[in-house]
C-alpha cells in the first residue's frame, strides 16, 4: 500500500501541477494579449504621430518659403513705392523748375534740335 499511496500522491502532485499550470496559462495569458494589444496600438500611435510630423514639418517648410517670397514682394514693392515718390518729387522739382525759368530764353528750341551755328 505504500506503493500504491505513493503512486496516489505523484498522480494527485501531477494532476494539481498541470491544473495549476493551465490556471496560471490562463489567467497570464489573457493579460499577456491585452499586453500586446496595448504594445500594438501605442506604436500604431507612434507610427501616426510620426507620420503626422512629418507632415507639419512639410507644410512649414511650404509656409516658410511662402512667407520668405511674401516678404520679397513686400520689400519689391517697398521700393517701388519709394522709386516712384522720389520719381515723383524729382518731376515736381523739374516743373517747379520749368515754371520758374517761364520767362527766360528757352534752352531747347520748340523743334528740339540746338540751332547750328559756323565755326569761324
Amino acid at each position: 500500500m505504500d506503493l500504491l499511496q505513493a503512486f496516489l500522491v505523484t498522480a494527485a502532485l501531477v494532476a494539481a501541477s498541470l491544473a495549476t499550470w493551465a490556471g496560471c496559462r490562463w489567467f497570464y495569458g489573457k493579460k499577456l494579449l491585452a499586453a500586446a494589444l496595448r504594445l500594438k496600438k501605442a506604436d500604431q500611435s507612434r507610427l501616426f504621430s510620426q507620420q503626422q510630423t512629418a507632415q507639419a514639418k512639410k507644410q512649414i517648410e511650404a509656409l516658410k518659403k511662402e512667407l520668405d517670397e511674401q516678404r520679397k514682394l513686400v520689400q519689391d514693392t517697398e521700393a517701388s513705392r519709394k522709386r516712384t515718390r522720389e520719381l515723383e518729387q524729382a518731376l515736381l522739382a523739374a516743373e517747379k523748375v520749368v515754371e520758374d525759368n517761364s520767362g527766360m530764353m528757352p534752352l531747347v528750341p520748340k523743334n528740339g534740335f540746338a540751332d547750328t551755328q559756323i565755326m569761324g
